[in-house]
């Protein structure tokens, strides 16, 4: 059942389980068959047949009707009347491991929902995931913009399961003005994000994340699905216009870029990528 009423405040869950999921995946294995250029030789029509009944797995779900209806009253909220564009970061290997496959089928199931045109990215994606999700008609981002691609001005859905929570910073830091109030941010909490941060005593470099905090609503989604690695700790973000436009224009003049130097990042950089790009094409020119 979904919950009553309008927006609600986000409140601290007493059980958390780990969140980071990008580089390393330790979601159940549903099967492995890695080989030597790291494509996982998929049958596409047995992915599709699982990928259809997550779907429909998730779409019987409190879950699933909780998030449909929060998204309803954001887009209320925000005065539009549907989703635009999708831009999806962060769902890792979705052929082998459950989260991602059910991470997916979410993703299609607002395709279906709302008509929008779908962007995903992940570096992690295989030629063989890749060739997947264009068959799925969606657009796969062929470059690693570490989460910094700039939206439109239609309203944007960014969905990023469990990804770094310096990625989350490095797309509020691209998309840093006004115009956040056409996105909404379906993602980590950011109240669990920072609380953690000051219950450890440990800075980070997510400023962002930080001074865009006091003026977001956030809708706190009840992790009730069956496998509770697979949504935890996911909020839906807004900007209200009426938050953003209180808000001094002097907040948003300064803007540098993120630095993320000296610290653990747990994210594949672009310079990263390209060095692993690089070292694959390597590979296929020794075959």
């Amino acid at each position: 059942m979904r919950d009553s009423g309008e927006f609600r405040l986000v409140t601290r869950r007493k059980k958390r389980v780990s969140r980071v999921r990008n580089i390393y995946h330790t979601s159940t294995i549903l099967t492995t068959n890695d080989d030597d250029d790291g494509n996982l030789n998929i049958n596409y029509e047995t992915l599709f047949g699982k990928l259809l009944e997550a779907e429909v797995e998730l779409k019987n779900s409190s879950f699933a009707d909780n998030v449909f209806h929060y998204l309803k009253d954001s887009l209320t909220a925000l005065n539009s009347s549907g989703i635009c564009d999708i831009l999806c970061y962060g769902l890792g290997h979705f052929s082998t491991h459950r989260s991602s496959k059910y991470q997916l089928a979410l993703l299609l199931s607002l395709k279906k929902h709302y008509n929008p045109q779908i962007y995903v990215y992940d570096p992690v994606f295989s030629s063989d995931e890749i060739k997947f999700l264009k068959q799925l008609d969606f657009n796969v981002i062929t470059i690693n913009e570490e989460c910094k691609r700039i939206i439109g001005d239609n309203v944007t859905l960014v969905y990023m399961p469990h990804c770094s929570v310096h990625l989350i910073n490095n797309f509020l830091y691209a998309n840093w003005c006004k115009n956040l109030n056409k996105c909404i941010l379906l993602t980590n909490s950011f109240s669990i994000v920072a609380d953690d941060l000051r219950e450890k005593n440990k800075s980070s470099p997510i400023d962002y994340v930080f001074r865009i905090r006091p003026y977001v609503t956030e809708i706190t989604l009840r992790n009730d699905f069956v496998y509770e690695e697979v949504f935890n700790d996911l909020s839906i973000h807004t900007f209200l216009e009426q938050n953003i436009n209180a808000i001094p224009e002097s907040f948003w003049s300064t803007r540098e870029k993120p630095c993320y130097q000296d610290i653990d990042i747990d994210y594949l950089t672009a310079k990263q990528t390209k060095e692993i790009d690089a070292k694959n094409c390597n590979k296929q020119d020794e075959i």
